[in-house]
């Protein structure tokens, strides 16, 4: 009976394909919310302002380095180092504790190994992550006919979907109470939550766009509905929770 290594997975690849395997992880972190308190003079208690977002989070990984196959241990050393440091940019972060949902993560840190026994070393990593989890589930594309559907959203957070909406002409997008509308599209449009811009291929669109900032799926159920000539749309919700 094969044994499962408990493992994480980064910029695309196993720490198993390192022969680096997770000895224990750390605490489940929660990220802070970014909040300002300020103390006046003569007045008790501090003001508190909400900046309304949340901090990014720190992930800690302890972990062994075993020789496992024909690579030398130096030679195992210097592939973990080329992977984790290839570059500081934010990339899919998960382990095998728990396979549904994923983090956006960076590494910058040192790569420090201490060989312990012949073959065998142990290290300590930590991921500065984004505050979110976002679920697997969510990644996948919902096509949403003409005539409008429901989504439900089972996290405690409000998601920031991609949307696609295949139609011409001045088209309105509707989801729950809030409305928005598109002005002389061609084919298509795409609207992405995340990083507030509507647009079409490479040309950005934010002109034609208007509404209350931009569309998001609140926790619960969500009506989806359209008015203009539109063929369907594609929604990925990217649903996500702390």
């Amino acid at each position: 009976m094969s044994v499962k290594l408990p493992f994480l997975y980064f910029k695309g690849k196993s720490s198993l394909d390192f022969n680096l395997i997770i000895k224990s992880k750390g605490s489940y972190n929660a990220p802070a919310r970014d909040v300002t308190f300020t103390s006046v003079p003569g007045r008790n208690g501090d003001l508190i302002q909400d900046n309304g977002r949340y901090l990014n989070v720190t992930i800690p990984y302890e972990l062994c380095l075993v020789k496992r196959d024909a690579r030398g241990f130096d030679e195992l050393v210097s592939e973990v180092k080329n992977w984790l440091l290839s570059d500081s940019r934010y990339a899919q972060l998960w382990d095998s504790y728990d396979v549904r949902y994923f983090r956006y993560g960076s590494y910058s840190g040192g790569v420090d190994i201490k060989e312990e026994l012949r073959n065998y070393g142990e290290c300590s990593i930590s991921f500065n992550c984004k505050p979110y989890r976002y679920s697997f589930e969510g990644q996948t594309a919902v096509e949403i006919p003409s005539g409008g559907a429901t989504l439900e959203n089972a996290e405690m957070l409000a998601a920031k979907p991609y949307i696609k909406i295949y139609g011409s002409g001045n088209i309105s997008l509707h989801i729950n109470s809030d409305t928005f509308t598109f002005e002389n599209v061609s084919d298509y449009i795409e609207i992405d939550s995340e990083t507030m811009n509507a647009y079409k291929g490479q040309s950005l669109q934010n002109n034609v766009m208007s509404g209350d900032g931009f569309p998001i799926l609140s926790p619960g159920t969500n009506a989806i509905s359209f008015t203009g000539s539109v063929t369907k749309a594609e929604i990925v919700p990217r649903w996500c929770t702390l």
